[in-house]
Protein backbone atom coordinates (compact mmCIF):
# COMPACT_ATOMS: atom_id res chain seq x y z
CA UNK A 1 0.00 0.00 0.00
CA UNK A 2 1.19 3.52 -0.66
CA UNK A 3 -0.41 7.07 0.83
CA UNK A 4 -1.40 8.65 -2.66
CA UNK A 5 -0.38 12.07 -0.75
CA UNK A 6 2.51 11.51 0.91
CA UNK A 7 3.83 8.62 -1.09
CA UNK A 8 4.31 6.85 2.23
CA UNK A 9 4.64 2.96 1.71
CA UNK A 10 5.72 1.70 5.72
CA UNK A 11 2.98 -0.31 6.85
CA UNK A 12 2.93 0.74 10.11
CA UNK A 13 1.65 4.56 9.29
CA UNK A 14 -1.74 2.58 8.30
CA UNK A 15 -5.14 2.19 9.78
CA UNK A 16 -8.55 1.53 8.63
CA UNK A 17 -12.00 3.00 9.49
CA UNK A 18 -14.46 0.67 8.61
CA UNK A 19 -13.58 -0.14 4.43
CA UNK A 20 -11.43 3.35 4.36
CA UNK A 21 -7.64 3.63 4.77
CA UNK A 22 -5.51 6.40 6.30
CA UNK A 23 -2.17 7.26 6.74
CA UNK A 24 -0.90 8.47 10.25
CA UNK A 25 2.29 9.77 8.73
CA UNK A 26 0.33 12.57 6.94
CA UNK A 27 -2.78 13.11 8.62
CA UNK A 28 -2.48 15.95 10.55
CA UNK A 29 -1.90 18.42 7.34
CA UNK A 30 -5.72 17.36 7.01
CA UNK A 31 -8.30 16.02 5.29
CA UNK A 32 -7.66 16.11 1.35
CA UNK A 33 -9.99 18.79 -0.93
CA UNK A 34 -11.85 16.33 -3.95
CA UNK A 35 -14.16 18.84 -5.42
CA UNK A 36 -10.81 21.02 -7.12
CA UNK A 37 -11.68 22.30 -10.56
CA UNK A 38 -8.76 21.18 -13.13
CA UNK A 39 -9.49 23.36 -16.04
CA UNK A 40 -10.45 27.02 -16.77
CA UNK A 41 -11.05 28.87 -19.62
CA UNK A 42 -8.21 30.71 -21.27
CA UNK A 43 -7.82 33.85 -19.42
CA UNK A 44 -6.70 37.65 -20.20
CA UNK A 45 -3.77 38.03 -17.74
CA UNK A 46 -1.39 40.75 -17.58
CA UNK A 47 1.28 42.12 -15.26
CA UNK A 48 2.97 46.16 -15.06
CA UNK A 49 6.02 47.10 -13.18
CA UNK A 50 7.12 49.88 -12.15
CA UNK A 51 10.49 49.52 -13.00
CA UNK A 52 12.47 47.56 -16.37
CA UNK A 53 14.12 44.15 -15.91
CA UNK A 54 17.74 43.70 -16.43
CA UNK A 55 19.21 42.57 -18.95
CA UNK A 56 20.02 39.20 -17.31
CA UNK A 57 16.55 38.91 -15.48
CA UNK A 58 15.15 39.37 -19.05
CA UNK A 59 17.31 36.20 -20.06
CA UNK A 60 16.62 34.01 -17.20
CA UNK A 61 12.56 34.94 -17.51
CA UNK A 62 12.64 34.44 -21.27
CA UNK A 63 14.38 30.98 -20.52
CA UNK A 64 12.05 29.90 -17.92
CA UNK A 65 9.68 30.27 -20.37
CA UNK A 66 10.27 28.57 -23.15
CA UNK A 67 11.61 25.25 -20.86
CA UNK A 68 7.99 25.40 -19.65
CA UNK A 69 6.80 25.55 -23.30
CA UNK A 70 8.89 22.91 -24.30
CA UNK A 71 7.47 20.95 -20.98
CA UNK A 72 10.41 20.86 -19.04
CA UNK A 73 11.18 21.55 -15.27
CA UNK A 74 13.29 24.41 -13.90
CA UNK A 75 15.76 24.84 -11.29
CA UNK A 76 17.01 28.18 -10.57
CA UNK A 77 19.89 29.50 -8.37
CA UNK A 78 19.53 33.60 -8.05
CA UNK A 79 21.55 35.15 -5.78
CA UNK A 80 19.68 37.24 -3.00
CA UNK A 81 18.42 40.30 -4.12
CA UNK A 82 18.90 39.78 -7.73
CA UNK A 83 14.62 40.04 -8.19
CA UNK A 84 13.79 36.32 -8.80
CA UNK A 85 10.12 37.11 -8.31
CA UNK A 86 9.59 38.74 -11.13
CA UNK A 87 11.40 36.86 -13.66
CA UNK A 88 8.52 34.06 -12.89
CA UNK A 89 5.81 36.26 -13.74
CA UNK A 90 6.35 36.01 -17.99
CA UNK A 91 5.82 31.89 -17.39
CA UNK A 92 2.59 32.72 -15.11
CA UNK A 93 0.95 34.76 -17.48
CA UNK A 94 1.50 32.48 -20.41
CA UNK A 95 0.39 29.40 -18.15
CA UNK A 96 -2.87 31.65 -16.83
CA UNK A 97 -3.93 32.84 -20.57
CA UNK A 98 -3.30 29.03 -21.49
CA UNK A 99 -6.14 27.81 -19.01
CA UNK A 100 -3.50 26.69 -17.08
CA UNK A 101 -3.43 25.55 -13.10
CA UNK A 102 -1.16 27.48 -11.68
CA UNK A 103 0.22 27.34 -8.18
CA UNK A 104 3.11 29.74 -6.61
CA UNK A 105 4.15 28.30 -2.99
CA UNK A 106 6.34 28.85 -0.15
CA UNK A 107 7.37 27.32 2.77
CA UNK A 108 6.85 29.90 5.65
CA UNK A 109 3.28 31.77 6.07
CA UNK A 110 5.38 35.47 6.36
CA UNK A 111 6.70 34.81 2.43
CA UNK A 112 3.44 33.95 0.98
CA UNK A 113 1.84 36.73 2.57
CA UNK A 114 4.48 39.05 0.86
CA UNK A 115 4.28 37.42 -2.31
CA UNK A 116 0.34 37.45 -2.04
CA UNK A 117 0.39 41.66 -1.87
CA UNK A 118 2.51 41.77 -4.31
CA UNK A 119 1.23 39.65 -7.23
CA UNK A 120 -2.26 41.44 -6.61
CA UNK A 121 -0.72 44.93 -6.83
CA UNK A 122 1.15 43.54 -10.12
CA UNK A 123 -1.15 41.44 -11.99
CA UNK A 124 -4.42 42.08 -14.04
CA UNK A 125 -7.06 39.91 -15.11
CA UNK A 126 -6.86 37.30 -12.41
CA UNK A 127 -7.41 37.63 -8.74
CA UNK A 128 -4.90 34.66 -6.74
CA UNK A 129 -6.46 32.46 -4.05
CA UNK A 130 -4.56 32.90 -0.99
CA UNK A 131 -3.97 30.04 1.31
CA UNK A 132 -2.16 29.54 4.51
CA UNK A 133 -3.03 28.53 7.88
CA UNK A 134 -5.50 30.02 9.60
CA UNK A 135 -6.59 31.54 5.94
CA UNK A 136 -8.77 28.91 4.31
CA UNK A 137 -12.22 29.47 3.74
CA UNK A 138 -11.74 29.42 -0.15
CA UNK A 139 -9.53 27.03 -1.46
CA UNK A 140 -9.97 26.82 -5.11
CA UNK A 141 -8.99 28.58 -7.85
CA UNK A 142 -7.22 28.95 -11.53
CA UNK A 143 -4.21 30.63 -9.43
CA UNK A 144 -2.91 29.76 -5.75
CA UNK A 145 -0.42 31.08 -3.59
CA UNK A 146 0.09 28.99 -0.98
CA UNK A 147 2.72 27.54 2.18
CA UNK A 148 4.06 24.24 0.92
CA UNK A 149 1.74 22.64 4.34
CA UNK A 150 -1.34 23.51 2.36
CA UNK A 151 -0.61 21.29 -0.66
CA UNK A 152 -2.02 18.45 0.71
CA UNK A 153 -5.65 19.90 -0.50
CA UNK A 154 -4.42 19.90 -4.28
CA UNK A 155 -3.51 16.21 -5.82
CA UNK A 156 -2.54 15.95 -9.55
CA UNK A 157 -3.73 19.68 -9.83
CA UNK A 158 -1.07 22.20 -10.90
CA UNK A 159 -0.36 22.33 -14.86
CA UNK A 160 2.41 24.75 -13.16
CA UNK A 161 3.92 24.70 -9.61
CA UNK A 162 6.50 27.21 -8.61
CA UNK A 163 8.30 27.12 -5.14
CA UNK A 164 10.41 29.46 -3.93
CA UNK A 165 12.95 29.27 -1.29
CA UNK A 166 12.67 25.60 -1.44
CA UNK A 167 15.85 25.60 0.81
CA UNK A 168 13.87 26.75 3.57
CA UNK A 169 12.36 25.72 6.95
CA UNK A 170 9.95 24.13 7.09
CA UNK A 171 10.00 22.04 3.34
CA UNK A 172 13.74 21.63 3.45
CA UNK A 173 14.43 17.99 4.77
CA UNK A 174 11.08 17.21 5.37
CA UNK A 175 9.47 14.37 3.52
CA UNK A 176 5.86 14.59 3.91
CA UNK A 177 6.01 18.30 2.27
CA UNK A 178 8.31 17.34 -0.33
CA UNK A 179 5.97 14.17 -1.17
CA UNK A 180 2.97 16.11 -1.20
CA UNK A 181 4.42 18.95 -3.47
CA UNK A 182 5.54 16.10 -5.74
CA UNK A 183 1.57 14.50 -6.09
CA UNK A 184 0.45 18.07 -6.37
CA UNK A 185 1.57 18.54 -10.02
CA UNK A 186 0.38 17.35 -13.12
CA UNK A 187 2.65 19.05 -15.35
CA UNK A 188 5.64 21.01 -14.49
CA UNK A 189 8.18 22.97 -11.92
CA UNK A 190 10.06 25.51 -11.40
CA UNK A 191 12.14 25.99 -8.29
CA UNK A 192 14.10 28.52 -6.81
CA UNK A 193 16.35 29.58 -4.16
CA UNK A 194 19.81 31.58 -3.80
CA UNK A 195 21.60 28.55 -2.54
CA UNK A 196 21.39 25.70 -4.25
CA UNK A 197 24.27 23.95 -5.82
CA UNK A 198 23.04 22.40 -8.39
CA UNK A 199 20.27 24.55 -10.95
CA UNK A 200 19.36 24.56 -14.96
CA UNK A 201 19.79 28.32 -14.95
CA UNK A 202 21.92 30.73 -12.71
CA UNK A 203 21.87 34.76 -12.08
CA UNK A 204 25.01 35.64 -10.21
CA UNK A 205 24.26 39.47 -9.99
CA UNK A 206 21.47 41.81 -8.25
CA UNK A 207 19.17 43.54 -10.59
CA UNK A 208 21.61 46.44 -9.62
CA UNK A 209 24.78 44.99 -10.84
CA UNK A 210 26.70 45.61 -7.65
CA UNK A 211 28.47 42.75 -5.16
CA UNK A 212 27.08 40.65 -2.69
CA UNK A 213 28.18 41.88 0.70
CA UNK A 214 31.37 39.60 1.70
CA UNK A 215 31.10 38.37 5.12
CA UNK A 216 34.16 39.82 7.78
CA UNK A 217 34.68 36.69 10.47
CA UNK A 218 35.99 37.80 13.38
CA UNK A 219 37.57 35.59 16.07
CA UNK A 220 36.32 36.36 19.54
CA UNK A 221 35.40 34.69 23.02
CA UNK A 222 31.16 34.60 23.77
CA UNK A 223 31.74 36.98 26.59
CA UNK A 224 33.75 39.41 24.82
CA UNK A 225 31.33 39.52 21.69
CA UNK A 226 28.68 41.73 23.52
CA UNK A 227 31.45 44.70 23.38
CA UNK A 228 32.22 44.20 19.89
CA UNK A 229 28.40 44.14 19.23
CA UNK A 230 28.10 47.11 21.26
CA UNK A 231 30.81 48.89 19.62
CA UNK A 232 29.14 48.46 16.11
CA UNK A 233 25.89 49.05 16.77
CA UNK A 234 27.46 52.24 18.07
CA UNK A 235 28.97 53.28 14.69
CA UNK A 236 25.32 51.93 13.08
CA UNK A 237 23.60 54.18 15.55
CA UNK A 238 25.55 57.14 14.94
CA UNK A 239 25.36 56.62 10.88
CA UNK A 240 21.42 56.03 11.09
CA UNK A 241 21.85 52.33 10.14
CA UNK A 242 19.58 50.18 11.45
CA UNK A 243 20.93 46.95 12.32
CA UNK A 244 19.77 43.31 12.57
CA UNK A 245 21.76 40.94 15.11
CA UNK A 246 21.09 37.17 14.41
CA UNK A 247 21.50 34.98 17.49
CA UNK A 248 20.86 30.87 17.21
CA UNK A 249 18.41 30.43 19.54
CA UNK A 250 14.86 31.68 20.91
CA UNK A 251 16.43 31.70 24.32
CA UNK A 252 19.41 33.78 23.64
CA UNK A 253 17.17 36.87 22.78
CA UNK A 254 16.39 38.05 26.01
CA UNK A 255 19.75 38.40 27.31
CA UNK A 256 21.21 40.37 24.18
CA UNK A 257 18.01 42.37 24.38
CA UNK A 258 18.41 43.38 28.11
CA UNK A 259 22.28 44.07 28.01
CA UNK A 260 21.69 46.13 24.89
CA UNK A 261 18.80 48.63 27.06
CA UNK A 262 21.11 48.84 29.89
CA UNK A 263 23.67 50.44 27.60
CA UNK A 264 21.22 52.63 25.99
CA UNK A 265 20.25 51.25 22.77
CA UNK A 266 16.19 50.97 21.51
CA UNK A 267 15.94 47.54 20.58
CA UNK A 268 13.51 44.38 20.37
CA UNK A 269 13.60 41.17 19.98
CA UNK A 270 11.59 38.20 17.35
CA UNK A 271 11.43 34.71 16.49
CA UNK A 272 8.77 32.78 15.37
CA UNK A 273 6.57 33.58 18.37
CA UNK A 274 6.29 37.35 17.90
CA UNK A 275 2.91 38.35 16.89
CA UNK A 276 2.85 40.75 13.79
CA UNK A 277 6.83 40.43 13.07
CA UNK A 278 6.14 43.45 10.34
CA UNK A 279 4.93 45.90 12.60
CA UNK A 280 8.28 45.39 14.30
CA UNK A 281 10.28 45.52 11.07
CA UNK A 282 8.40 48.81 10.30
CA UNK A 283 9.40 50.34 13.52
CA UNK A 284 13.11 49.45 12.28
CA UNK A 285 12.64 51.02 8.97
CA UNK A 286 11.66 53.89 10.90
CA UNK A 287 14.63 54.24 13.19
CA UNK A 288 12.04 54.01 15.90
CA UNK A 289 14.68 50.88 16.96
CA UNK A 290 18.35 50.99 16.58
CA UNK A 291 18.35 47.21 15.88
CA UNK A 292 16.32 43.88 15.85
CA UNK A 293 18.09 40.98 17.44
CA UNK A 294 16.46 37.89 15.58
CA UNK A 295 16.54 34.33 15.33
CA UNK A 296 17.04 32.78 11.80
CA UNK A 297 13.13 33.37 10.95
CA UNK A 298 14.56 36.85 9.28
CA UNK A 299 16.81 35.40 7.26
CA UNK A 300 14.86 35.82 4.48
CA UNK A 301 11.68 37.19 2.58
CA UNK A 302 12.44 41.12 4.09
CA UNK A 303 14.44 44.14 3.25
CA UNK A 304 15.29 46.90 4.99
CA UNK A 305 17.28 49.51 2.86
CA UNK A 306 20.90 50.72 4.76
CA UNK A 307 20.62 47.56 7.11
CA UNK A 308 23.99 46.67 8.70
CA UNK A 309 23.92 42.54 10.11
CA UNK A 310 25.50 41.06 13.07
CA UNK A 311 25.72 37.44 14.03
CA UNK A 312 26.43 36.64 17.11
CA UNK A 313 27.37 32.82 17.99
CA UNK A 314 28.45 32.24 14.66
CA UNK A 315 29.90 28.92 14.98
CA UNK A 316 26.51 27.10 16.74
CA UNK A 317 26.02 24.28 14.30
CA UNK A 318 22.55 26.21 13.02
CA UNK A 319 24.36 28.47 10.83
CA UNK A 320 25.47 26.44 8.17
CA UNK A 321 26.61 27.84 4.81
CA UNK A 322 23.36 28.56 3.08
CA UNK A 323 21.63 30.45 6.38
CA UNK A 324 24.57 32.47 6.89
CA UNK A 325 24.31 33.12 2.28
CA UNK A 326 20.91 34.21 2.98
CA UNK A 327 21.81 36.45 6.25
CA UNK A 328 24.40 38.07 4.66
CA UNK A 329 21.66 38.26 1.41
CA UNK A 330 19.99 41.34 4.07
CA UNK A 331 22.66 43.55 3.57
CA UNK A 332 22.79 45.85 0.09
CA UNK A 333 19.84 45.13 -1.39
CA UNK A 334 18.17 48.68 -2.31
CA UNK A 335 19.72 51.47 -4.52
CA UNK A 336 21.87 53.63 -3.11
CA UNK A 337 22.85 51.57 -0.37
CA UNK A 338 23.94 48.65 -1.87
CA UNK A 339 27.00 47.92 0.35
CA UNK A 340 27.05 47.48 4.22
CA UNK A 341 28.49 45.15 6.70
CA UNK A 342 27.81 41.55 7.30
CA UNK A 343 29.81 40.92 10.79
CA UNK A 344 29.97 36.90 11.81
CA UNK A 345 31.18 37.16 15.80
CA UNK A 346 32.35 33.05 16.80
CA UNK A 347 34.93 32.02 19.55
CA UNK A 348 36.42 30.01 16.43
CA UNK A 349 36.25 30.13 12.25
CA UNK A 350 33.82 26.98 11.34
CA UNK A 351 34.06 25.22 7.74
CA UNK A 352 30.51 26.72 7.36
CA UNK A 353 31.59 30.21 7.64
CA UNK A 354 34.95 29.86 5.53
CA UNK A 355 32.35 28.10 2.83
CA UNK A 356 29.98 31.18 2.52
CA UNK A 357 32.94 33.44 2.29
CA UNK A 358 34.62 31.58 -0.44
CA UNK A 359 31.02 31.22 -2.02
CA UNK A 360 29.86 34.74 -1.88
CA UNK A 361 33.57 35.65 -3.23
CA UNK A 362 33.15 33.43 -6.45
CA UNK A 363 29.86 34.34 -7.17
CA UNK A 364 30.77 38.19 -7.12
CA UNK A 365 34.09 37.19 -9.50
Amino acid sequence: MICPRCLNEDPQYFYQIQDRYYCRKCIHYGHQETSIQLTYPNQNVDYHLQYELTKEQKRIAFQILKRYQKKKDTVVKSVTGSGKTEMIYPVIKYALNQGHKVCFTTPRKALTQELAMRIEKQFTGIKPVIVYGGHSKQVDGQFIICTTHQLFRYRHCFDLLILDEFDAFPYAGNNELQAMLKTSIKGHYVMMSATNQESDLLLKRRYHGHDLPVPKSIVVPDIFSYFMMMKLLKRYRASKKPALIFVPTIKDIKPVVKFLKVVGFKVYGVSSQTENIKHHLELLKENLYDALITTTILERGMTVKNIQVIVMKGAHPIYDCPTLVQIAGRVGRVVPFNEGEVIILSYFKTKEIRQCIKEIKALNA
